[in-house]
């Protein structure tokens, strides 16, 4: 009877057991409150670039704002988690520090304002969309306009209504130059530091690039024929032609230099066989009865 008495004791401190751990469990498997990693708050990997950021940031924001979510009364502060997200991976330094130490690393002011629900439809990244037009920020501007290739940057600010004006010349001038020199854009909302150490003091500013050499204001009228104008000044090429005694000496010494070459075919007339881009500098390949060529 005795341990029968015992048995009975211990038999609701098991039972009780059970679920007590079952809760712990559950504790330990959900996030702690209002801590989620930046890269999945805005959806993508972590070695998503600059442009996949933005791009990312603004689908959220034109679903998650508050002026969209007038009734949720937790919309503010889960829009400051998402702009906080972006202001941190949006910037190469903080971007660094998060990705070594996380939250810890980091300025807590960062992403604590946000623009209106407008803004974010119509003035942020104008260019993010355009394939032509590299969107550059002050992580990678230096790396771009340095890398040798020429450059034609338009530095804007958001809410400029003459880079508004500009913006569909841009992207046509972007089209016609595809190929033939860089075309870029930063925006100086989102990088006022870089625009300011650039000497950008109105928008849109256009500037040639050159590794090596002083940047060239633009300061044309802002048509797509004076934008092209402007940018072929700075182009230097040489034609060639070739025939079958010299096209394999030719395109070797071009390999070795790193210069790269487009090669025309022309019928025996003269005619080139096949239309090209009217900014397409090419050299010229003769036929001939070489069975190699």
């Amino acid at each position: 009877m005795e341990n029968r008495s015992v048995l009975g004791a211990l038999r609701p401190v098991r039972l009780m057991r059970l679920p007590l751990l079952l809760v712990i469990l559950l504790l330990a498997a959900a996030p702690a409150e209002g801590v989620s990693d930046y890269y999945d708050l805005l959806g993508i990997s972590r070695d998503a670039t600059t442009r996949e950021i933005r791009q990312a940031f603004k689908k959220l924001a034109l679903t998650m704002h508050p002026d969209k979510n007038p009734g949720d009364p937790s919309a503010h502060e889960k829009f400051l988690k998402v702009n906080r997200a972006y202001e941190v991976l949006k910037d190469e330094d903080l971007r660094k520090k998060y990705d070594k130490y996380g939250e810890k690393g980091l300025d807590d002011q960062q992403g604590g304002r946000y623009e209106s629900w407008n803004y974010y439809r119509y003035d942020f990244g104008i260019y993010d969309d355009d394939l032509e037009i590299i969107t550059l920020d002050s992580g990678d501007f230096e790396a771009a306009v340095n890398s040798g290739e020429l450059w034609f940057v338009n530095f804007y600010s958001p809410r400029c209504s003459h880079c508004h004006q500009l913006a569909p010349t841009w992207r046509e001038f972007a089209k016609e130059m595809d190929g033939v020199i860089r075309i870029g854009a930063v925006n100086c909302g989102d990088n006022n530091h870089l625009c300011r150490r650039k000497g950008v003091t109105s928008y849109p500013s256009l500037y040639i690039y050159r590794a090596g050499q002083r940047p060239e204001k633009f300061n044309g009228e802002r048509t797509r024929d004076d934008l092209v104008g402007f940018a072929m000044q700075f182009i230097t090429t040489t034609v060639t032609q070739l025939w079958q005694g010299n096209v394999f000496t030719e395109i070797e010494k071009s390999f070795l230099s790193g210069l790269g070459w487009l090669i025309t075919f022309c019928s025996d007339t003269g005619v080139v066989s096949f239309s090209l881009h009217p900014q397409t500098l090419c050299g010229c390949f003769q036929r001939s009865g070489d069975p190699r060529l």
